[in-house]
């Protein structure tokens, strides 16, 4: 990749450059478990701060081992894995550890707990959902904090132990969990990691030492790049073969699927996601049947599947998992004290479950009996039905009394009173501007309803909003008054902007999350029309509460996407112009976010996400990888302090001896195999004045020559005579009266040596 003649630095530089893109890429693999979105940006920011710190770390000290005639000694040290694993704690604390999504520049004891918390989190969606998942919290710092432990062991593994050829063993960590459960990895990654390892090679295997004064000929330079740009080719031709056979065998006779169909299912199901970001563009979303219901001429309404209410700025979070009370057949599930007399005829509906998988059932918003059988349980507080996993064939029935709402009994309700949490607005730098646009909206009416109902109408206006599933780029910081810079965004945006605008006006609100009615489809066998919805009708809207009504949805979302409003929503009121704040974002341009190719099954939307399962939760062997992971880090951290620890204390001859020899390898000088001790001295000065054309100053003689005479009086003296007394003949030709030399002293007169050798002056 780079020419022999290069330095150690730039050979350090190259292996750094190259590991880190390895695990860049590997990390690239995970979007077909985790939907991509900011976390690929937050991953690959963390990958270039850990390899620049390791890197510029390594190459300081391996300066300053060459300056003190250590040789390639530093390479074996820990510091720059120590390094690097710093700053790669901090930057997972900094980004995970912080109260809100917002990542926080100073870190205290209590980010260290929510990284712990969150990690837990973590486990419990990987027991519980299926692949692919949206890109919340505690999956993205998994995600991400497990890449950077695998950059930091490839890291020890090329720069410390100079084992490149075993990088790709911790590779493996990010590949084999996609390898596994989809049963292949992008071939852009495939290419891009294989070409770096083998460069990886190159860079270890091409090292050659020059003296640094030294320049070869402009034809060996020629000669030389023109290698280094071939043996690049090469590693990019070999990979993008090896890829190019590895998708060609896949439509060889009696391939029969994949492999890895024998650790997978190959069904698609459905869940919806309990992180809602609304800063996430809106993938495709899969087309599969979610559920089917008979028995009523026209639909019921959304069914929804759970409610949100805590909303930090960015993203919606469902909250705790709660455990529903038991609840019978005939009960009427509803959260507030009701009057039967103020309910509509019940209508009976039969649903049938198809590829959803979710632990939340799908019921009506308006008041209804469930029979769902099994462990189901109700919980009045969030007015959700919770327990069992829906699976494929479950059939459960509704009888619901929807309630006579109408603009009047609204009108004159006013406001409920509930808990702080369905009026908390995060404070963020334009949360007083949102507030203000709130009430510009609303104009003079401080009517509840009417207030909500103005909000409804403006957002639902095709002539101020546009609906769209790709979202312009904002940059303010604050998510909602982007899009209200930018009005273009689909029912996530629609609805927190209501929900959010509605709270500054003092209207409790929480947000609903579920699907749309579905589309009725033709049935003979059904009595009455069959009604079927798909992951596409997936959907989220805002909940009003009023006082004695209840919980009331509202519509701000525009009829090309939901149909008509809600009949009690739309009384005729007074409403003011268009308000159109300034704007501090320019309008969308043709710029859109970039979004990877969807993988099969096909992701759904992160935001409202329908999720195709290719295996039903995380198996064991994963939480074995991971431990293997942890135990191989370890290792390697102790091989690099076994092997710095061989460096350090007291240096004998031998190990003085060699520091020269390698001292004289690295400025292109080499002793002949038989030359003894004895004659050493005289060699390397005779050797060091053909390279430079000029002799050594006289000194370095005398060292070499004390250096010498230790040498061989540890390779030929007995025991007792190691202290300076030469016996047997093989040293009678040393000079008398010379002084004992101890090992603290050769290390001097080595390091003396060394710098005299070296210096070009």
């Amino acid at each position: 990749m780079i020419p022999s003649y290069a330095g150690p630095t730039a050979r350090l530089i190259a292996t750094t450059v190259l590991v880190a893109v390895a695990v860049g890429a590997s990390m690239l693999a995970l979007t077909a478990l985790v939907l991509p979105g900011d976390w690929v940006r937050t991953g690959l920011v963390g990958i270039a701060l850990v390899a620049a710190t390791t890197g510029i770390t390594r190459a300081l000290l391996e300066r300053r081992a060459r300056g003190r005639g250590r040789g390639e000694t530093a390479g074996g040290s820990v510091v720059p894995t120590l390094c690097g694993a710093a700053v790669a704690a901090w930057y997972v604390l900094a980004t995970y550890g912080a109260p809100t999504s917002q990542p926080q520049l100073f870190i205290g004891s209590d980010a260290v707990g929510r990284v712990v918390d969150r990690l837990g989190d973590a486990g419990e969606i990987i027991r519980s959902e299926v692949a692919p998942v949206p890109g919340t919290l505690p999956i993205t710092l998994l995600t991400v904090g497990g890449t950077l432990a695998v950059l930091l062991l490839g890291d020890a593994l090329a720069g410390g132990l100079r084992w490149p050829a075993a990088v790709g063993i911790p590779l493996l960590a990010l590949w084999c969990p996609p390898l596994v459960l989809v049963g292949s990895v992008p071939p852009a990654v495939f290419v891009v990691v294989v070409a770096a390892l083998l460069l990886l090679l190159s860079v270890a295997a091409g090292e050659r030492r020059r003296p640094r004064t030294e320049r070869p000929p402009a034809a060996v330079r020629r000669a030389e790049s023109a290698r280094s740009v071939v043996t690049t080719a090469v590693a990019l031709v070999v990979a993008v073969a090896a890829g190019l056979v590895a998708a060609a065998s896949s439509s060889l006779p009696g391939y029969a699927g994949a492999w890895y169909q024998n650790f997978t299912t190959t069904g698609d199901t459905i869940q919806l996601s309990e992180d809602l970001d609304v800063l996430s563009s809106l993938t495709e979303r899969s087309g599969e049947v979610v559920l089917t219901y008979t028995g009523v001429e026209e639909d019921v309404g959304p069914l929804r599947t759970y409610t949100a209410t805590a909303f930090d700025g960015r993203r919606w979070q469902r909250g705790e998992e709660r455990d529903g009370r038991p609840f019978a057949g005939d009960e009427l599930l509803w959260p507030d004290d009701l009057a039967t007399g103020g309910l509509q005829e019940r209508q009976d509906l039969s649903v049938t479950v198809g590829s959803l998988r979710d632990d939340q059932l799908p019921v009506a918003i308006e008041p209804r009996r469930v029979d769902a059988g099994g462990t189901w349980g109700y919980d009045p507080l969030r007015d959700e039905v919770v327990g069992d996993r829906t699976d494929v064939g479950d059939v459960y029935t509704m009888g619901v009394r929807p309630r006579d709402l109408d603009p009047q009994l609204l009108r004159d309700a006013g406001a409920g009173v509930t808990e702080d949490a369905y009026l908390t607005v995060p404070q963020t730098e334009h949360s007083q501007e949102v507030a203000a646009l709130a009430v510009e909206v609303v104009g003079e009416t401080d009517n509840a309803y009417e207030q909500a109902v103005a909000l409804q109408q403006w957002l639902r206006d095709p002539a101020t909003f546009t609906y769209s599933t790709q979202l312009p780029r904002g940059g303010t910081g604050d998510p909602v008054w982007d899009f209200l810079q930018h009005r273009t965004g689909y029912c996530v945006q629609f609805a927190t902007t209501m929900s959010v605008m509605a709270r500054t006006l003092g209207i409790p609100t929480r947000l609903g999350v579920g699907f749309l009615p579905g589309e009725a489809v033709d049935d003979a066998a059904s009595d009455g029309s069959r009604w079927q919805v798909t992951g596409k009708d997936s959907h989220a809207w805002p909940e009003l509460y009023f006082e004695g009504a209840g919980w009331v949805r509202f519509e701000p979302t525009p009829a090309t996407q939901t149909g008509t409003a809600p009949a009690y929503t739309t009384a005729e009121i007074d409403a003011p112009a268009d308000p159109a704040p300034q704007r501090e974002v320019p309008p969308p341009a043709a710029e859109q976010p970039e979004l990877s190719e969807p993988t099969e099954p096909v992701p759904t939307e992160p935001p409202v996400a329908v999720e195709p399962e290719p295996a039903d939760t995380l198996p064991a062997w994963a939480w074995v990888a991971l431990a293997a992971g942890l135990l191989a880090g370890a290792g390697t951290t102790a091989l690099l302090l076994l092997r710095r620890r061989r460096h350090t204390g007291p240096v004998d001859a031998e190990q003085a001896w060699q520091q020269v020899v390698a001292a004289l390898a690295r400025e292109g000088v080499s002793l002949p195999p038989p030359t003894t001790p004895r004659q050493a001295p005289g060699a390397v000065v005779d050797a060091v004045t053909r390279a430079r054309g000029r002799a050594p100053v006289p000194e370095v003689h005398d060292d070499l020559t004390t250096l010498a005479e230790a040498v061989e009086r540890a390779r030929y003296a007995g025991p007792a005579d190691q202290s300076g007394d030469m016996t047997g003949g093989a040293s009678d030709d040393v000079e008398p009266g010379r002084p004992d030399v101890t090992e603290p002293d050769l290390a001097e007169v080595a390091a003396r040596v060394t710098q005299r050798l070296t210096d070009r002056s």
